[in-house]
């Protein structure tokens, strides 16, 4: 029997690259019911050639998945090859109803991804506290998390996880490496890292990640607040944070949510109602139905603030752009939105878990701005556009297995290879896509620094290499790199 339990939440989106794997495989899970469909089609049309058994009399639509289930799981000569047929049947069954819907948002879980998918939401395991990339299968660090094991150890965005406890882990699966990093709070796990061609190697001591915001002074009246998601344990970080910037006399808050994708609607209500005043709408919800229902602030503001700059970019999704409209519509000129086009995800989520702890998680209402505007699909634009370097926008362009790409060609790749030459300072004459004789030479002048080949072909080694050294360099320069957070400290000062 399942159980009742609901729980809603304004879910952490989904990242461009994964968006496209999941069109992708849910596709091929639309074509694989089509294909059993037309098969079993064939079967009947051409039934007088081949062994024809007794028609299935069904009475619903259920019937007829039961029985079709029963002869998959009984009858079909290939399910002697399949692990756990009974469990992958039902599964892809669920799949295939679920994703037939079209909503990225809406999607079914197994108890193992319905944990990965929380855990990612309140980051709450035992590991070393860093965000990783998967470039085709090489890993490279792209944030150390502040006050993590990982920054006690002296890991540095940009760095290359090449072996765990000795064992090389290039090419392994993203969750492999993750559970190999992943372990016993206390235990230690030895880590050798690529730093710009040497290997630096790093004994970490596992301990609870759960710090999901991070706060500073960055001069006697500004404060820095950093929301990374929206779990179940912000609410309470964020007022820790706020009460000792209360204490600090802070006046002027810079709110980073760049690259938060959102998490729990009960977390949003909480850190919505330290901004703004008791009885001021948050966020509305639209049902299916045509109701609404109206969250406003419960009024625990502690600091009444001058004036606020919110930055954003292109991954600010759900919770934090019902933030973003609820500070702005509610504060008015105390609040300016600095950086990119949000996402635009403007729907809600609710799990529904099962027995075997497996969990359906499906779209309940779209949620509406205090005055009651839709952004979903729009994105809320800033007051302020201020873009980062392309390369820090666009991301990287992976080649696949064996892939290289000579001069004198076009390619997608080229353009992150061009992208990434301009931000680490070579002079190409092009970010177009097309491998020009100017940005060959300048891609030489970069290989020529590993002391290796200088052939101008463009590998996936290659990619992560730039990768890498552009995550440092960023890492590095950060002060004059990021445009968006330098706007930001001008204007909370003008």
């Amino acid at each position: 029997m399942e159980e009742k339990k609901v729980r809603i939440h304004l879910e952490k989106h989904y990242w461009p690259d994964e968006i496209r794997a999941r069109r992708k495989r849910n596709l091929g899970r639309i074509l694989a019911l089509v294909g059993l469909v037309l098969t079993f089609v064939f079967g009947w049309v051409v039934g007088s050639t081949f062994a024809t058994g007794e028609p299935v009399e069904e009475t619903t639509d259920f019937a007829k998945l039961e029985a079709i289930y029963q002869i998959m799981s009984e009858d079909w000569y290939f399910g002697k090859d399949v692990l756990e047929l009974q469990t992958k049947l039902i599964d892809d069954a669920i799949n295939g109803m679920v994703d037939g819907g079209g909503d990225i948002h809406t999607s079914y879980l197994t108890s193992e991804e319905a944990k990965q998918f929380n855990d990612s939401l309140n980051m709450g395991f035992v590991g070393i506290g860093v965000q990783y990339y998967d470039s085709n299968g090489t890993y490279i660090i792209e944030r150390v998390f502040r006050g993590s094991p990982a920054e006690r150890a002296g890991v540095l965005p940009g760095d290359i996880i090449f072996k765990v406890n000795g064992a090389e882990v290039t090419g392994i699966g993203s969750d492999e490496l993750a559970a190999k990093v992943k372990g016993e709070n206390g235990s230690i796990v030895e880590i050798d890292f690529l730093r710009e061609g040497v290997t630096v190697s790093k004994k970490i001591t596992r301990a609870p990640i759960n710090n999901t915001a991070y706060g500073e002074m960055i001069d006697a009246e500004t404060a820095l607040l950093e929301i990374y998601t929206f779990g179940d344990t912000t609410g309470n970080e964020v007022m820790d944070i706020l009460d000792d910037f209360e204490t600090k006399g802070a006046k002027r808050l810079i709110l980073d949510l760049r690259d938060n994708g959102g998490g729990y609607l009960s977390t949003l209500e909480t850190i919505g109602s330290f901004f703004v005043e008791k009885g001021g709408i948050l966020i509305q919800q639209e049902f299916i139905n045509g109701t609404t229902d109206t969250s406003k602030s419960s009024g625990f503001v502690t600091v009444d603030w001058e004036k606020i700059v919110i930055l954003v970019n292109g991954n600010t999704a759900s919770a934090s752009e019902v933030l973003v409209a609820a500070l702005d519509e509610n504060l008015g000129e105390k609040v300016t939105v600095v950086g990119t086009l949000t996402y635009g995800k403007g729907t809600v989520q609710t799990q529904r878990p099962f027995s075997d702890q497996s969990i359906l998680k499906y779209t309940i209402a779209q949620w509406l701005t205090p005055s009651g505007k839709k952004i979903d699909g729009i994105g809320i634009t800033p007051d302020v556009v201020v873009e980062l370097p392309a390369i820090m926008e666009n991301g990287f362009e992976p080649l696949e297995e064996g892939e290289t790409i000579a001069p004198d060609s076009v390619h997608v790749a080229i353009v992150s290879l061009q992208e990434a030459l301009s931000f680490l300072g070579y002079d190409v004459d092009r970010q177009d896509g097309y491998y020009s004789p100017k940005s060959v030479e300048e891609f030489k002048k970069y290989q020529a620094t590993y002391g290796t080949t200088v052939d101008g072909v463009l590998t996936q080694e290659w990619i992560s290499r730039l990768h890498a050294d552009v995550a440092r360099v960023w890492h590095e320069e950060m002060d004059t790199r990021d445009t968006q957070m330098a706007k930001a400290v001008e204007l909370i000062h003008e």
